[in-house]
């Protein structure tokens, strides 16, 4: 405790506790509303996980009070021989090899892109590989197939694309030993995104989100899907589209002669495949205890924020909600059990909201660096404007670009079969200043601290 009350007021730690509850406490209330299918256990797990938070206070209080008290020649000393990123990692690195082989299944709006963009920027700057297709490829494998693989790369250390999840496969290809992660997010809200998202509005068009909605409910029989059958038309990537990515056979599930023990066998397979699985709602927490379980530093999981749609279409209607949760009751299966999962984890991570904090006032300060201004990008999302100092810096350049962008971009740099010439018409394609093109991400420096370089003209040492 004393030596984090030496650098606390230099980053700016003096956070309301009372607030950072409040935040988790509306949270948690509002993935349970959405979903509506919380049980009992997972209810006395969520109660445990905030008993834990709130014994916090305590501690949280004495660092503030103490904090003013503290010599400020002596916060300087103690800082002025190091970094301050090994300031910070001394404080909460940990005793233990970074991991270096990742699975990483990429389900569909759940903030997968940013998780993919992290894993990226962890191969760039760790020199790890990742297993991509034949330029020029997209984000959708679909199917995973070992001759569409990068020419002359059949292995690899990461997998962070969309792909139905099969164990197998990634197992050939990815080195050993690996690791198996995920993020999932209220099925409800999923299911919301996604329709905006994908612009299925436009197949059944209406004067407000809600109207659309209610057409696309009461064509194709929808309101019979997985009653009188499987199939869901425009449905891909919205309806149990989490589900699916983790691997289950929806028309195997109906034609199921048990179709509760069916779903009861692939929860428990899935309990053993994925060694992790992060949750949407709780973003930030998810991200410190990936941290922790793969031995990550903190400027391993910054992020800017992507894809974050301008206008946000929001369901109210009692009977459209009901109806989206009766479509999507496979996922909200796999959520509840995830979920719960999740804060008996959190549970087990003693100081893990002390390090939350730190990451959130980190990240904010980096965003403060790199972004100077939004401008609307793909699909009506925010897109990050950066500033004059960010774009010489590979870790802004590299948070701010599209995932499908920042692939092209490797597999052009990697895949033996292609040459210069044809690298020189690809370097054309990507000329966004606000985001990595092919120069920059075969030369471009990783070394930089970003959080060293955030901080410069925060505070200066003595």
């Amino acid at each position: 405790m004393g030596f984090l009350n030496q650098y606390n007021e230099q980053i700016g730690l003096i956070y309301d506790v009372s607030k950072l509850k409040r935040k988790y406490e509306t949270s948690i209330k509002a993935s349970s509303q959405r979903t509506k299918c919380v049980s009992y256990g997972f209810f006395l797990i969520t109660i445990t996980s905030l008993v834990l938070y709130f014994t916090r206070d305590a501690m949280t209080a004495q660092l503030v009070s103490q904090q003013a008290s503290f010599p400020v020649h002596k916060r300087r000393h103690a800082l002025a021989d190091k970094s301050f990123a090994e300031t910070i990692r001394t404080k909460f690195g940990q005793k233990c090899s970074p991991q270096e082989n990742i699975i990483f299944t990429k389900t569909h709006k759940t903030g997968s892109s940013t998780i993919t963009n992290i894993l990226l920027r962890y191969g760039e700057v760790h020199n790890r590989t990742q297993l991509l297709y034949k330029y020029p490829s997209s984000t959708e494998y679909k199917k995973l197939d070992p001759d569409r693989l990068l020419t002359g790369r059949p292995t690899a250390n990461i997998f962070a694309q969309h792909a139905n999840f099969d164990h197998a496969f990634l197992k050939d290809h990815i080195f050993n030993p690996s690791k198996t992660f995920t993020i999932l997010r209220s099925p409800v809200s999923q299911f919301s995104s996604a329709f905006s998202f994908f612009e299925i509005t436009k197949l059944y068009p209406a004067d407000t989100f809600e109207e659309s909605l209610k057409l696309f409910f009461s064509s194709h029989m929808h309101d019979k899907y997985l009653v009188n059958t499987y199939f869901c038309k425009n449905c891909a990537m919205m309806v149990n589209a989490n589900s699916i990515d983790m691997g289950l056979n929806i028309e195997e599930y109906f034609k199921s002669a048990d179709q509760d023990k069916y779903l009861s066998n692939f929860l428990e397979q899935a309990s053993q495949t994925w060694d992790i699985v992060l949750i949407t709602e709780h973003f930030d927490l998810s991200l410190v205890l990936l941290k922790r379980r793969f031995c990550l530093e903190f400027e391993d999981i910054l992020y800017l924020r992507s894809l974050e749609r301008i206008k946000k279409d929001k369901v109210e209607d009692p009977s459209l909600l009901a109806k989206i949760a009766q479509m999507q009751k496979l996922d909200i299966a796999l959520y509840d059990h995830f979920n719960a999962t999740f804060w008996r984890e959190v549970e087990k991570e003693e100081g893990i909201f002390e390090e939350l904090a730190i990451f959130q006032k980190l990240n904010k300060q980096v965003q403060s660096f790199c972004v100077e201004g939004t401008r609307v990008g793909y699909q009506g999302t925010y897109a990050n404007v950066l500033s004059t100092k960010a774009r010489d810096n590979f870790q802004c350049m590299a948070m701010n670009t599209r995932c499908l962008n920042f692939i092209r971009l490797i597999e052009a740099r990697d895949d033996t079969a292609v040459n210069d010439n044809m690298r020189t018409e690809i370097a054309l394609e990507f000329t966004d200043p606000d985001s990595l093109n092919l120069k920059q991400i075969i030369h471009m420096d990783r070394k930089e601290n970003i959080i060293d370089l955030a901080y410069k003209n925060k505070f200066k040492l003595n």
